[in-house]
């Protein structure tokens, strides 16, 4: 007839951890089954930019064509004097980076032949990261000091209004 259940003391007895160190070891089961990780060479993300403004230049717009759609748009809602030049030229700088990096994505892929993710994918992300830092900040301060208080009305915003949303 069976004893039935779990019986403390049961079975083999356990190795005490301090010997299973000095053996070498590991006290986990999971150790065995998880793979190294591999070591990234992180490379300067201005290598990728330069790689990709080179191959892209004709599908990329200029820092000069970007810079003036920011600076009419300041402009237009009555902002020139406030947004400092340095932060208008990081924006524009971000945004070329981003737009180089995803021109590489759409031309070679976003994943290697290793199945891992092309360079490219991180460092746009980078790049998108620091320019959505910039835009929020020239748009704080646009909202600040602006001279018209709302801006036109958008017509999808309007039109989901109008239908309840």
């Amino acid at each position: 007839m069976p004893s039935g259940g779990y019986r403390p003391g049961a079975g083999r007895p356990r190795k005490n951890p301090i010997d299973k160190k000095l053996e070498g070891k590991t006290s986990g089961a999971n150790a065995v089954s998880q793979p190294k990780p591999k070591k990234v060479n992180s490379k300067n993300v201005m290598d990728y930019f330069s790689i990709a403004m080179k191959e892209c230049e004709k599908e990329v717009p200029s820092a000069d064509v970007l810079r003036n759609e920011i600076e009419e748009y300041i402009v237009a809602r009555g902002c020139d004097g406030y947004v400092a030049p340095q932060t208008i030229t990081d924006y524009v700088l971000n945004r070329q980076g981003f737009l180089a990096c995803e021109a590489m994505n759409r031309k070679i892929g976003r994943m290697t032949k290793e199945l891992k993710l092309s360079p490219y994918v991180t460092a746009g992300a980078q790049y998108y990261k620091a320019m959505q830092g910039d835009f929020n900040l020239i748009m704080q301060i646009i909202n600040r000091h602006s001279s018209t208080q709302g801006e036109e009305k958008n017509a999808f915003l309007e039109l989901l209004t109008n239908r309840g949303f």
